[in-house]
Formats: structure tokens, sequence, C-alpha cells
């Protein structure tokens, strides 16, 4: 039942299909297993069979009290709000060009205290945290979202004062913080799962009433990669508000080709036709090919393979170390690991360089050189192109030093990696300093988990047989939509068949009905 919930998103199990998997004594299957729970877990982990349906109780419970309190902050909104949005748009230099996010921002909170806010990839859902972050300026402002890169996105592109920013394991781990915020965001929604959203709630909202001014953000695409605890919340929280709580952005800004953004709409949605839509676009636009050597031969500077899985002949690790053999400078190595000039990298999630360097930034390697070889202070110097350009005033306090620009203009970096010393050795930084640590991986291909909220100009997907089990409506969607213009979908005809007829975005209807039982 709870493989059931979590991994195919459904609440609510009809007891008709239960009985045709256990048989029909489920009433004392259910009873020997909640005999059977630490008594202290009962009241959270029982199932529970009601209106022949079956169900773990925890996880009904926590949805209907979030659906309960976002209909509560719905109930009104500010006074004033509205005119005083609009006075501020007619002011110079406010950032806001985009005729869409004005009426957003101008109807947000006007008759609702929380706004939930959906957005395919690339249709500026950041920027939009920003103008609201912008406007409310001088009132306290926390951001939450769920992992470290999501957090460090939001501090770089909030510009705003009065800002605090959290993972939210963090947030509810603390005491004493939350209760003096005017506004809290929550970013990435949909990984977000519905014992930490309602953690969130119980944190900053229990003793909020309808006509407090507290304001709630909720950001996200819930058709992009869940979150791996169980989490349909913001899924279905859009159908139990008022459609003035909701916002949806529509206008893609990552790309421009009519190709790409027909396909991602159509996968994103998968009506009408379906399966053939979704083929009929692969296929006009050439974006599907048999998997062969052609992989290998890469179509321009920033591109990347996704793959879900990391060994055999086209997983990740084989493609990286082919297409770095293939990589003509001088190998160097270091440890157990081998490093050349022109290596594709990212960033990994340190806090070496935070915040100028952060989790899954792109970068070149431009320049490799082993200083003080066979002494005691033995290191390796990287100079790294990074994908953006810094100030002198960015490398202020950290451990880089920043080199002349790149040809291309972007920013180059260099810092050093000491040699680890071993643990009968005397290392006053400690075994595991992250000055010894290289804070990079190779990155001719990655994972599709690690490219999300990447973009890359060219895109190629690996789906072999042996994985195309795992390819679900989300994980489709979000490789497919890291491409700003070249897209090509490596997998045999019968991988292809396969995979379209079994992606399709979940249905929450039947657990949205049966959820209104119970509020």
């Amino acid at each position: 039942m709870r493989n059931n919930t979590e991994i195919n998103g459904r609440l609510f199990t009809p007891i008709g299909e239960a009985k045709e998997r256990f048989g029909d004594d489920i009433e004392s299957l259910v009873a020997a297993y909640y005999n059977a729970l630490y008594y202290k877990h009962r009241q959270n982990s029982k199932l529970v069979i009601e209106n022949s349906h079956i169900f773990i109780n925890e996880y009904k419970d926590d949805v209907r009290y979030i659906i309960a309190e976002l209909s509560k902050l719905s109930k009104c909104g500010i006074q004033n709000y509205s005119s005083a949005v609009r006075a501020w748009l007619n002011e110079p230099n406010n950032g806001v060009d985009c005729e869409q996010k004005k009426d957003t921002l101008t109807q947000m909170f006007d008759k609702s205290k929380v706004a939930l806010v959906y957005g395919s990839a690339g249709t500026g859902k950041s920027t939009l945290i920003n103008h609201i972050a912008q406007f409310f300026d001088k009132n306290k402002k926390l951001f939450l979202a769920h992992t470290n890169p999501a957090v460090e996105n939001l501090k770089r592109r909030v510009k705003a004062s009065e800002c605090k920013f959290s993972t939210i394991t963090k947030f509810l781990k603390s005491t004493g913080i939350g209760q003096d915020y005017d506004i809290i965001f929550v970013d990435e929604c949909s990984t977000v799962s519905n014992s930490n959203m309602r953690g969130i709630l119980e944190s900053l909202f229990a003793n909020i009433d309808e006509d407090g001014h507290k304001l709630l953000v909720l950001v996200g695409d819930t058709y992009q990669i869940d979150s791996i605890e169980f989490g349909n919340w913001f899924d279905i929280a859009r159908k139990f508000v008022p459609n003035a709580s909701v916002c949806e952005l529509t206008t893609p800004w990552r790309s421009t080709d009519e190709g790409l953004l027909k396909l991602w709409e159509r996968v994103r949605r998968m009506d009408g036709k379906g399966p053939d839509a979704v083929l009929e676009v692969l296929t006009r636009q050439e974006y599907t090919t048999n998997l062969d050597d052609s992989i290998f031969s890469a179509v321009g500077d920033d591109e990347i393979i996704l793959c879900l899985n990391y060994d055999g002949l086209y997983g990740i690790n084989n493609i990286n170390r082919f297409l770095q053999e293939s990589n003509a400078s001088t190998t160097v190595t270091w440890g157990i690991q081998q490093y050349k000039v022109n290596d594709p990298i990212l960033f990994n999630d340190s806090d070496r360089f935070t915040p100028v360097i952060y989790n899954n930034m792109k970068g070149r390697i431009a320049g490799i050189e082993v200083l003080d070889k066979g002494t005691v202070t033995e290191c390796i110097q990287f100079d790294v192109e990074l994908d953006k350009v810094l100030m002198g005033t960015d490398a202020f306090g950290q451990s880089f030093q920043l080199l002349p620009n790149a040809p291309s203009g972007n920013s180059v970096i260099r810092f050093t990696v000491t040699k680890s010393k071993s643990a009968d050795e005397d290392n006053p930084r400690g075994r595991y300093s992250k000055e010894d640590i290289v804070p990079f991986q190779i990155a001719y291909a990655v994972s599709i988990h690690k490219a999300q909220g990447l973009e890359y100009d060219s895109v190629k997907i690996v789906i072999t047989d042996e994985i195309e089990e795992l390819i679900t409506h989300n994980i489709f969607y979000t490789a497919i939509t890291r491409a700003k213009k070249n897209l090509k979908v490596y997998w045999t005809p019968e991988v292809e068949k396969k995979v379209l007829e079994s992606i399709k975005p979940k249905d929450i209807g039947k657990d949205v009905s049966l959820l209104r039982n119970y509020l």
C-alpha cells in the first residue's frame, strides 16, 4: 500500500483492487498489520478502510490538514493590494517586462493571502519570485526549498532586502524562528513532501486566522520530478482554493524553437491523441534516432548526455570515460581520477566557494598543473572557465583567484586541491578537509535527476531497454525540457513505443473527489 501511494501517487486504493492481490479477507490483514505496529506509530501508520477504499491514515491526514489551511488563507486578500501594485508597476525601473507577470502580480493577493504559482520549465517562476520580493522589499521574507541547490538559486535570483533563506529540513529543525515573517515563499513545491509542508504550515500559520496579514507564495511544476518522500499536496491544492489564488505561467523563455515548444506541451499534457501526438512531433522534427555511435559526436560545445543508469555500455560512467578519451588534451591523473583540459564539468554541493560557486554550476577545465610533485605540499591546480562572468568583488575572501576572462568572455578561476593525507598522517585540517576534495565532477554525461534545473543548447537522452520501465512521465518531461536548441532521443523503436504508451500525467481526480469527504 505504501508503494502504491509513494510510487504510483495514489492516495486511495479501491478495496476491490486490494482484494484481487491479497484475497478477500483484507480486514483481517489490516488488523494484523495494525497490531504489529509499534504502539506510538499506530495512529499515523495504520491502514484505514473507508468509502470502499484503503489508505494510509498519515498520508490522508497530512494532505487534509494542508488543504484546510490553504483554504483558510484563501478566504480574503489585502486591502488596496491591486492599487498598490499598479502604482509600483508605473514607477520606472521596476524590472517587470512581461505582461503575464504584471497581471499575476496585480491580482495575486487581492482576494487571497496564498498564491499558488504553477509553470513549466523556463517560464520564469524564479523571476516572478524576485518581482514579488522586490514589491515587498521592506517586509520580512522567508524563502524555503527542499534542496540546497534550490536555496542557492533563490539567493542568486532574489534581489531584495529583509530576506532569510533556508532548506526546509534546516528550518523545521530550528526552534524559535519563523513567527515574525510577513511573507513566506516555498519553491519547487513538487519536491516538498506532504509531511514537510504540514510542518511549515504548523510552524508559521497555526495561530494565524483569516484576518491575519501573513502571506504565502507556493511555486513549482507538478510535471517535473517528484519529491523522494510522498508529496501530492501541490498537485491537489489548486482544486480546493479559488481561481484567484492560482496562477499558471505559460510563456516559455528557455527556448524559442517551435518544434521543442510543441513537443514540451504535448508531453506535458499527453491529451488528445496521446502517444501518437508526441510521436508525430518527435518524427517530424527528427528528435529520435537509433542508439548508435553518433551519440559520441558532439553537436556543439554546450551539450550534455542524459541517462538514468550509471553502468553499462551507455551508462553515465562509460560515456564520460569514452568521451574523455576522445578529448585530445593530455591526461592528468590525480588519485584514481583523470582530468583533461576542455573537459566539461559540474560543480558539486560544496560550501568551499559559496555563494559565488554553487551546486550544478557549469564550467570547463581551462588548465591543469600538478604542483610540488612528490613533496608534502603536493597539490593539483585547476583553471576553470565558468558559465558566468564574475567581478573582482565576487572573488574577495574566496579561496580562488580570478584570472583574465576566456575568449568567450566568461570568467576563469584558479584554485588548488591538496593531496589528501592518510589516516595515520598528521593532517591539521582534518582528514576530510574541503581543500582535499575536487569540487566538481566530469560532466559529458549526467543523470536526468542531476540535470533538473540545468539547460543546454544541445541535449541527448539515452533510453535503453534496461531502464525503459524507470522512465516516468515526470522524468521524460524533465529530460526533454533541458534543451534550448537541439534535442535527440536515442532509443530503439520498441523502447520508443513502450515509453510513449506508458508515460502519462498522474490522474488525481479520484483522490480529489474522495478528499472532499474529509474536508
